[in-house]
């Protein structure tokens, strides 16, 4: 029979990610320590007599692109060893995306049970649902893992693939039984006389299989009346043979009648029944079971084959999965909001800390209160560099951090992090400098800001520990194969070095190699755990050498592609653009802003543009100065009470359809994670500025405005 192919359990697991990291994750999981619970089963049997206790064992292989995941389950199934279940991740660069993926194996094996490893899809359940065609394979496991979700998806789901061809397997055994038995019955109807022993034989071999059938089967003639039921039917339904055989529903007793019921109501009036699922009750309480149904023909009679398969443990098992995956999107939406607001709540005095700092140092002020501004400014700007990584981090372990590609060149990118990190190097009179080898390609295609907050991150850290004596940074490249190149960058320093033993926890999040490094040096301990994400993220790696006391050197590499297009020029500030910049006329400016601060620095920097101000506390008091042609342009703040700046400029664009006019409207918002810009330019916004508000920032959207509304109408 074909399901004694199936008594073994299978635990075969392939997982296909292109993070190395992943794969390294999963094994620890799964494999854990196994000798280890040997040798302790063991040693608990022999001191306590205790009952061994089965080790699961689970078999890992590793693919790291779709296609080679795809080879993979292929040559499983050649070699007769299929893989039960796979973990697929969403987002494999440059190949097959987890989608993808998970179609072409299912096109080659559709018993493979699948979870779609992501933290942040970018498919909606219905567009996988959609692509796919199916969803009972398929479960949706979010980053970053739990040890006890993955074990219990390992279990769950290599119990269920053995489980799904077990069925398969008895349900074609008992189709082919009654099919070969129907036949028997019909020859030996014909040949009942001569026969009859040979008959009695094959009635007998049949009550054998009948009986021994873990699947609850009964036969019901054509008035109803149960012919016969199997021991697994009786357990079922806790009811014995003799209370059935003879008797059609109605005749049964009320108890038995009522146990029966789920049953009765879904074979009623079917010819035949395919995986119905029934829910019937029992002492030991509910159950739910799979229910088959076939017409048949004994003795020139048309019977009906009920099959029962009890599912009660799998429909369990698969709830378990629903509630752990509720519960695990849940937090992910409580953290997303905890971060928005923790921006928002921290950039809105930080945008007026800054603002008033900048525009009292524009005055005149002696010497020591400069000195105490510009602390004032530099502490406040060292607040938001912290704010950022904690939120880069969070983007990044969110999986919701995009990369961008495009052309640049490598030694302008590497002067302007080294730039930027120059001063603080001079402050401690370091020596700093920065090369890049022969030979090394200029023109790249890749993220370009990634690679300089990488570079700024790695060096600062260098100047940051380095009290005396040097930083160097080196470029080359070690590697070319087509239209690629692997840079090596090395960063060295004279510091205090990091010990062996402390090495592994610098790029952790969080972690600086001594407690009292936090205290002496200050920062989050991010920037190197970030550096670390986008390195994974961007296929690169990162490692150190160090001699406490001497000094340390970081590596780390990153792939791009060669760039044969010729590089844009740069924009140049304002204020260093060939040509004088031409003045911007007075404009009338309605601000909504409900915060005092806030609204306060945006009127005294527009005023000290030139522009007039009209101020309203809230979205409705907006409204009451807001008229078609009463204003040039609105920056709308996004949280108000009453009506928000979203409600606002809802209001206002469907007021603008009666007269065919558009105000510009520039969100102002302390919310800087990704997606607030597009929320605002979906919710009818024309800009998009942040909080703190930067002076520059803010005269660029408004000649962006003033752009706008020189451009001639359309005919």
């Amino acid at each position: 029979m074909s399901s004694q192919r199936w008594l073994e359990p299978n635990r075969r697991i392939l997982v296909i990610d292109d993070n190395t990291a992943i794969h390294d994750d999963l094994r620890k999981i799964l494999l854990g320590e196994v000798k280890t619970q040997e040798n302790l089963r063991d040693d608990e049997e022999l001191l306590f007599g205790a009952a061994p206790v089965t080790i699961t064992k689970f078999e890992i292989d590793s693919a790291y692109q779709g296609q080679e995941g795809l080879a993979k389950l292929e040559q499983s199934l050649a070699e007769g060893r299929p893989y039960a279940m796979a973990f697929v991740d969403v987002r494999m660069p440059p190949g097959w995306d987890g989608v993808e993926t998970i179609d072409h194996l299912w096109r080659a094996y559709p018993n493979l049970q699948v979870v779609l490893c992501t933290a942040y899809s970018d498919y909606s359940w219905n567009d996988m649902h959609r692509r796919l065609g199916r969803s009972e394979k398929l479960l949706i496991l979010k980053k970053p893992f739990d040890n006890i979700e993955v074990m219990q998806l390992a279990h769950a789901l290599t119990n269920k693939w053995l489980l799904s061809h077990q069925a398969e397997a008895k349900m074609a055994d008992l189709d082919l039984i009654v099919a070969e038995r129907t036949a028997q019955l019909r020859n030996a109807h014909e040949r009942i006389e001569r026969e009859f022993q040979q008959r009695a034989k094959a009635q007998e071999a049949f009550r054998v299989i009948f009986q021994a059938s873990s699947v609850g089967i009964a036969l019901v003639d054509k008035n109803d009346r149960y012919v016969d039921v199997n021991g697994a039917f009786e357990r079922q339904f806790e009811l014995t043979r003799d209370q059935l055989v003879g008797k059609s529903p109605a005749e049964l007793g009320a108890v038995s009648q009522i146990r029966l019921q789920p049953l009765l109501e879904a074979i009623d009036g079917a010819k035949a029944l395919e995986a119905e699922e029934i829910t019937y009750q029992r002492r030991d309480g509910q159950r739910t079971g799979l229910a088959w149904t076939r017409e048949v023909e004994i003795d020139d009679c048309l019977h009906r084959l009920c099959l029962v398969l009890d599912i009660t443990d799998r429909k369990e098992m698969e709830e378990e999965l629903r509630r752990a995956r509720i519960a695990a999107e849940a937090s992910t939406q409580a953290k997303s909001a905890f971060l928005a607001n923790m921006s928002h709540e921290i950039r809105t005095p930080l945008n007026g800390i800054l603002g008033f700092t900048n525009l009292t140092l524009e005055t005149k002020l002696d010497a020591e209160q400069r000195e105490n501004l510009e602390t004032v400014e530099y502490s406040a700007r060292s607040l938001l560099r912290i704010i950022s990584d904690i939120l880069d981090f969070s983007k990044i372990e969110a999986d919701r951090l995009d990369l961008e590609s495009a052309p640049f060149s490598l030694r302008e990118c590497l002067e302007n992090a080294a730039g930027t990190v120059l001063a603080s190097a001079r402050q401690k009179q370091l020596v700093f400098s920065w090369t890049v080898s022969p030979g090394t390609p200029d023109s790249l295609l890749g993220d370009e800001i990634r690679l300089r907050q990488i570079l700024l991150n790695v060096m600062g850290n260098a100047v940051k520990f380095t009290s005396e004596g040097s930083v160097t940074t080196e470029v080359s490249g070690v590697s070319f194969e087509g239209c690629g190149v692997e840079l090596e960058f090395a960063v060295s320093d004279t510091g205090i070095g990091v010990p062996p033993e402390k090495q592994g926890l610098i790029f952790e999040p969080f972690r600086q190699a001594e407690g009292y490094m936090t205290r002496k040096y200050g920062g989050t301990g991010l920037g190197l755990a970030i550096v670390k994400r986008l390195l994974d993220l961007v296929g690169g790696r990162i490692w150190v050498e160090s001699k406490e006391g001497v000094g340390s050197t970081f590596y780390f590499t990153v792939p791009f592609l060669l760039s044969h297009k010729p590089l844009a020029p740069r924009d140049a500030p304002e204020a260093l653009n060939e040509g004088p910049v031409s003045p911007l006329s007075p404009l009338l400016i309605l601000v909504a802003e409900d915060n005092d601060v806030s609204r306060l620095l945006a009127v005294r920097l527009l005023a000290q543009q030139g522009h007039k101000v009209t101020e309203a506390r809230t979205g409705r008091e907006a409204l009451t100065f807001w008229a078609p042609g009463t204003f040039d342009l609105i920056l709308m703040d996004v949280q108000m009470p009453d009506m928000n700046g979203f409600e606002t400029t809802a209001e206002i664009r469907e007021r603008e359809r009666l007269t065919g006019e558009h105000i510009w409207i520039i969100a102002l918002t302390a919310h800087a994670i990704k997606g607030d810009r597009e929320r605002c330019l979906n919710a009818g916004m024309d800009d998009y500025l942040t909080k703190p508000i930067q002076p520059d920032e803010l005269r660029a959207a408004i000649r962006r405005a003033s752009a706008f509304r020189s451009r001639p109408a359309r005919a």
